[in-house]
């Protein structure tokens, strides 16, 4: 578990608030109350059920009470993927029983834009690419700026020569260790290949208010995981080149 302080979040109602990031093996939280942010990250061997008894602890950490069972949540983030079919119906489904136990604001955000939000510095580009298994892989696009990011491309899937041609003049690719080698790929001597960077609750988080700040983002009642079918066209419901706020 970690905390740290979230400067996008002064001045406002210091109702907790959750972010769950489900969409890849190692599901992480994130709790804020004011600025201060607590995290925790799950292990693989984690299971669903470990979610909530993971969220009781960090709000016992930061001095929340809690009356009659309610845990209290001003508003719940999570991650809408792409990324594993299980993980994202699970933090979904996690997040919508919450909010409505709760009664706090639903919103999804997409964990690519979390993702490129988190390790990109601003004024730069990146291109998130990542294994989708059965010989496609995950593709999109970011340009980040002050206070969020530009859609480049949006999340797509392409086979393994696609992906090469995308990301053949790419200065910065967000993936994995394995992706050179899964996809073939021969980056540029001048392109860098990150493979630390990771979709995670505390980014959903910051990244989430911020966009509700500036009114981008609006409770929803119901959610669906991306999972890239059509998400070119209609998933993110951004178009390239739009922005997405942050800090």
């Amino acid at each position: 578990m970690s905390s740290y302080q979230d400067s996008s979040a002064s001045g406002q109602d210091n109702g907790p608030e959750l972010a769950l990031e489900t969409s890849r093996r190692e599901a992480s939280l994130a709790l804020g109350v004011g600025s201060l942010v607590l995290e925790d990250e799950l292990g693989a061997a984690a299971h669903a059920r470990d979610l909530v008894p993971r969220l009781a602890r960090l709000l016992e950490r930061a001095g929340v009470e809690r009356g009659s069972g309610n845990l209290g949540l001003r508003a719940v983030f999570v991650g809408l993927g792409p990324g594993s079919y299980t993980g994202l119906r699970v933090g979904i489904a996690t997040a919508l029983a919450l909010a409505r136990a709760s009664g706090a604001a639903l919103y999804g955000l997409s964990s690519f834009e979390a993702l490129a939000f988190e390790a990109l510095e601003v004024d730069s580009e990146g291109t998130v690419a990542l294994d989708a298994r059965a010989g496609r892989f995950y593709h999109a696009r970011y340009r980040r700026v002050e206070h969020g990011l530009l859609v480049l491309d949006p999340p797509s899937t392409c086979g393994a020569e696609e992906l090469a041609e995308r990301c053949a003049r790419a200065r910065v690719v967000l993936g994995h260790p394995e992706l050179a080698s899964a996809a073939g790929l021969a980056l540029a001597s001048s392109s860098v290949l990150r493979t630390d960077a990771r979709p995670c609750a505390r980014a959903l988080l910051e990244l989430g208010r911020a966009r509700r700040a500036i009114g981008e983002i609006a409770p929803q009642a119901s959610l669906e995981p991306l999972y890239l079918v059509g998400f070119g066209r209609s998933g993110s419901g951004r178009e390239p080149g739009q922005r997405c706020a942050g800090r």
